[in-house]
């Protein structure tokens, strides 16, 4: 993920894979301790991390080219490998659940349908569906329209026509009241990504300003101890598209996730300053690994009776993160033998 991208950055930004470490590890800790207080607050900003850092790397585009260029290169490697996990995940939970091919066959033509349709290993699957969505609405609008003014405009009227009702209660798939791939969901999503795209477009170094980091760390940390002592009260989940306060919700959606995606981000940035970084770097080069393939480790920890959410959150982490190396490895000692091969054949 550049968001989720499988294709590393020209020159990576250390901070910024250190938010995208830190905002995996909140995802699946938030699925290791599902519906507790720690879960609601996870969910309050891990998913607006990723759509605000996914903003930071989107671009207007001018012509036919450039349009080519980022589907050949954003869109469509994330298509294919969404349909290619899918696939192999769903297939993997009817060997060791022992479904039947009926169940195998109505959870791939979920991958079409996307959204809440998407559950057991590809439960996050949606998150896939909301970002490449995001990323196309996002590029076609600053593509189009050069006035910041009618852009803010733009971006606020959608969320807050996304925070004017719970749920799309016209359109029902498979007993879920959603839109095909949650795409009323991007109402939302598209505010935080423009928010990335805004604050961090121009300059990126903005945050790394003391009185930036400053700001930022108080608000955040006043509006964490304003909820503990119970001044409000706020839970999110974008893909149920759950929004509950006792602030107005457009209120809520705009202050809260974005105040703590950022206070993560001015951690992220501090944590790179550090001798150490206890391995966050390569973690954050791995998020869309983790994204995909931590439900399957998850499960297979209850399966075996792992209980200690510790080694649960390790196996979480480290399996897909280990998988995805590999595979790597693998394909670049095959790139680099077949590389050899027709040099010796010329």
């Amino acid at each position: 993920m550049a968001i989720p991208s499988h294709h590393q950055l020209p020159s990576r930004i250390e901070w910024i894979d250190i938010a995208k470490a830190y905002g995996i590890i909140a995802i699946v800790l938030g699925h290791i301790l599902s519906h507790t207080p720690v879960s609601h607050f996870l969910y309050w900003w891990h998913i607006p991390l990723f759509f605000i850092l996914s903003g930071i790397f989107v671009k207007p585009l001018n012509n036919v080219h450039d349009w080519q260029k980022f589907f050949n290169h954003r869109i469509k490697p994330e298509l294919e490998l969404y349909i290619g996990m899918g696939i192999l995940l769903i297939g993997l939970y009817t060997v060791i659940h022992h479904k039947n091919q009926m169940f195998l066959q109505n959870h791939l033509v979920d991958l079409i349908y996307g959204g809440r349709t998407l559950n057991f290993y590809t439960s996050t699957f949606w998150f896939i569906n909301a970002y490449i969505l995001t990323i196309i609405v996002l590029t076609i609008i600053i593509s189009l329209i050069s006035s910041r003014t009618m852009l803010v405009l733009l971006v606020t009227g959608g969320l807050l026509l996304g925070a004017s009702y719970s749920q799309v209660s016209w359109m029902h798939i498979n007993g879920f009241a959603m839109i095909p791939w949650s795409a009323d969901t991007v109402l939302i999503t598209l505010f935080y990504s423009y928010i990335g795209y805004t604050l961090f477009h121009a300059n990126r170094n903005w945050i790394q300003d003391p009185k930036a980091i400053s700001g930022i760390i108080v608000i955040a940390t006043t509006l964490i101890l304003i909820h503990l002592n119970g001044g409000f009260t706020f839970r999110l989940s974008l893909k149920s598209h759950l929004i509950q306060s006792s602030l107005p919700k457009a209120v809520a959606l705009i202050l809260i996730p974005t105040s703590l995606a950022l206070g993560v981000m001015v951690c992220a940035l501090i944590t790179s300053k550090l001798p150490f970084k206890f391995g966050l770097p390569l973690i954050g080069r791995h998020t869309l690994a983790i994204m995909y393939g931590h439900k399957l480790f998850l499960d297979i920890c209850g399966l075996v009776g792992l209980k200690n959410p510790v080694i649960i959150l390790l196996v979480g982490i480290g399996a897909p993160l280990l998988a995805a190396i590999t595979i790597q490895r693998i394909s670049h000692l095959t790139n680099s033998l077949a590389y050899g091969l027709n040099n010796n054949f010329r």
